[in-house]
């Protein structure tokens, strides 16, 4: 099924917009510097609205002219039930439209992931790399930016923050009080939790985690950015700081960019020149690194 047009992008499926290029990107492109990305993919938080999440695509456009910008837009319902089968032949577009055949080196790529629901579409993203082009090819970036994620996976300790985040979501949809919303989601994600045990199938979270600290198919020559502040309420800032120790520990280069009072997914609302410049410097420093490695 393909979505319904948003002004200003193409739908490559129904979840998954092409930002559609303007006169001053085909000008740029003439003078295109080597050190620009060729494609930036963004991952839009669960239930994020193609309107919002299309303001991140507006502040890298502003950033990098030239390069073609991907934005991916899911549901928290999606993320937590659907198989990773399922989730990975979603994200295929992607591939097909980007990577038609394996990476050659010319390419240079960011992606964005925007909290767990980010993250979650972002590894199946890699894992449709490898389903497409063989499972000794990663897919190609230079930088990885993570915008309020990876938090906890831990279930008991993690589940009443996450049917708070799929009520903050879903709330408008139904006519009573949130609360009775936000336990409707809560037991949604223990059925699923248990039935995940029963038929021993790994959750979505788990393996977000850890296919982004598997070298086969996360790169390890990509910079990784957190994005995190100590004012959000569903991701602990604790917790995305122990996953970027996990992660420097497997090896990955990591940049904290930690903010104060943002709220969830808030940080470049609130503080947008801090917020782009820590994205712009992150990308120069892959450039430098990625000219250091050459012969």
């Amino acid at each position: 099924m393909v979505a319904k047009a948003f002004p200003g992008f193409t739908p490559i499926s129904d979840r998954i917009f092409l930002r559609n290029e303007d006169s001053d990107s085909i000008e740029t492109s003439e003078k295109s510097s080597t050190d620009q990305p060729t494609a930036i993919i963004i991952y839009g938080w669960g239930d994020g609205t193609p309107k919002n999440v299309a303001k991140y695509v507006d502040g890298y456009h502003k950033l990098f002219p030239t390069a073609r910008i991907l934005m991916v837009i899911s549901s928290t319902f999606g993320a937590s039930y659907d198989s990773l089968e399922h989730r990975t032949r979603a994200m295929m577009p992607i591939i097909d439209t980007l990577f038609p055949t394996p990476g050659d080196g010319s390419e240079r790529v960011i992606l964005q992931a925007m909290s767990n629901t980010g993250g979650i579409y972002a590894a199946a993203t890699l894992n449709a790399y490898q389903q497409r082009h063989g499972t000794d090819k990663a897919l190609p970036h230079h930088l990885c930016v993570s915008d309020s994620t990876p938090g906890s996976v831990v279930f008991s300790t993690e589940v009443g923050r996450w049917s708070r985040a799929m009520a903050l979501g879903s709330a408008k949809y139904f006519p009573w009080p949130f609360i009775v919303t936000e336990k409707m989601w809560w037991t949604f994600l223990y059925a699923i939790h248990f039935l995940e045990r029963a038929i021993g199938r790994e959750p979505s979270g788990v393996y977000s985690l850890k296919a982004f600290l598997n070298h086969s198919m996360a790169t390890p020559r990509a910079i990784r950015l957190y994005m995190y502040s100590k004012a959000d309420d569903l991701i602990w800032w604790e917790d995305v700081e122990e996953q970027a120790a996990i992660a420097k520990s497997k090896g990955y280069t990591t940049v904290l960019e930690l903010f104060e009072d943002s709220p969830h997914v808030g940080h470049m609302r609130m503080h947008p020149e801090k917020y782009w410049g820590a994205i712009e410097r992150c990308w120069k420093a892959s450039m430098a690194l990625e000219g250091n490695s050459k012969p």
